[in-house]
């Protein structure tokens, strides 16, 4: 009796486990027929829409869900396995985006799908005037605008940009070419971008250049079609302006001897340096006091004008009025190194130009200065155009020296 009980135990615990088996079964059968299906909306740029956007999914003729995209710009929903057509909604104006509505589908085995959304040009355009032409020109922003385009010829947009920063505009591998032109009231008819990729230009925009007194600064963007006749022309805030020469800060030289300011002894004469001699032909020595003396520290003391009575230059305080004594350095590539001003330096020997004639000892402060703002003016390059060494019909003087030639501002004690 004992033994047919627990034969009818352990049977009875037999069928629930097979019971329990089979629901699990059957609810393994039902998950199987479910999937989450997503959508997802982003910019040209592949930034997510996070508003405005509805997302409607249809199984053919019957819409099977809506839903207002999330803050990831998706939309998800669990729906029984199958074909789905997904079309897009608008809380605004349809008519201000762009997307491409043919093969937007889901399946049992594709379960996810993107749309990359576009804007329109809605904004009336503008006529520019191009080399005797008349364009319409209409605006874009961040981000991405489907825009249309006549094959063979180029057409001209606007971006007015809001906040300061580095822009790189794109249009695809479907059209020619892509250029900065400027600005509206001087439309150029050659690229002036700052950097050329292979599809993009990249321009810098200054904080100066949002909300001047003239108004925020506009850039023309022109894009060549080839063969296309629409593109999405797309426009990304890539990181902050990039620094420029202008923007560095300047290095204001030092000097290393104390100023003295000098009076010719009664009876002093000063002779010129003659910077046609050959390299070797003057030897400058440097004394204690830091005062340079012809052939050595006992000889000759050499002098520097610093007015009006400097052949082939006007004085240094002119060129202070004007534009500062200064010099730019580069390396050998073109690249950027550092300015240094010059010009704190030399106020303090100007104060004393009347009482002093303008003349004052070479010291090693006076040489450097007078190298290096030459060789940044171009005073001592024979190509340049602001070339010191020419004659009053233009021409230039035979014979100088180039490597002496800085002593033109320079006298000895004769």
């Amino acid at each position: 009796m004992k033994n047919l009980k627990k034969s009818a135990a352990l049977v009875l615990t037999v069928l629930l486990c097979v019971a329990m088996l089979a629901a699990c079964g059957d609810q393994a059968a039902a998950g199987g027929k479910e999937a989450d299906y997503q959508v997802s909306v982003v910019d040209a740029l592949g930034n997510p829409y996070t508003e405005g956007i509805i997302v409607r999914i249809l199984s053919g003729d019957e819409q099977v869900a809506m839903q207002v995209v999330d803050a990831a710009g998706t939309v998800t929903k669990t729906l029984a396995k199958g074909d789905y057509t997904v079309e897009l909604m608008f809380t605004g104006d349809a008519s201000e985006y762009y997307y491409e509505q043919e093969g937007l589908t889901l399946s049992a085995d594709q379960t996810s799908l993107e749309i990359v959304l576009a804007h329109t040009p809605t904004a009336e355009p503008q006529t520019l005037y191009v080399d005797g032409q008349e364009f319409q020109a209409y605006p874009v922003s961040v981000g991405g605008t489907y825009v249309s385009l006549t094959p063979g010829e180029r057409s001209y947009f606007l971006f007015t940009p809001t906040m300061a920063g580095t822009y790189e505009f794109s249009a695809g591998d479907e059209v020619e070419q892509i250029g900065y032109y400027g600005a509206p009231h001087f439309v150029q008819t050659t690229n002036v971008a700052e950097e050329v990729t292979e599809n993009s230009v990249i321009i810098s925009v200054k904080a100066a250049m949002i909300g001047t007194d003239g108004g925020t600064s506009v850039y023309v963007i022109g894009v060549d079609a080839g063969t296309a006749e629409s593109c999405i022309l797309t426009v990304e805030r890539t990181g902050e302006p990039k620094r420029t020469m202008e923007d560095e800060p300047w290095t204001v030289y030092a000097p290393t001897v104390e100023l003295t300011p000098y009076v010719l002894p009664s009876g002093a004469s000063v002779k010129e340096f003659d910077i046609t001699a050959a390299t070797g032909t003057y030897e400058l020595v440097l004394d204690d006091a830091g005062w340079y003396h012809l052939d050595s520290a006992d000889g000759p003391l050499v002098l520097v004008s610093l007015g009006t009575d400097v052949k082939y230059l006007d004085c240094f305080k002119t060129i202070l009025d004007h534009t500062g004594v200064n010099r730019y350095f580069l390396d050998e590539d073109g690249n950027f190194l550092k300015k240094e001003s010059y010009t704190e330096c030399l106020m303090e020997y100007l104060e004393y130009m009347d009482e002093n004639s303008g003349y004052y000892p070479l010291t090693e402060d006076l040489k450097y200065i007078i190298q290096n703002e030459g060789a940044d003016s171009g005073w001592f390059d024979p190509n340049g155009s602001m070339y010191l060494f020419m004659d009053d019909n233009g021409n230039l003087v035979p014979g100088i020296n180039n490597e002496i030639s800085w002593l033109f501002m320079c006298r000895y004690i004769a």
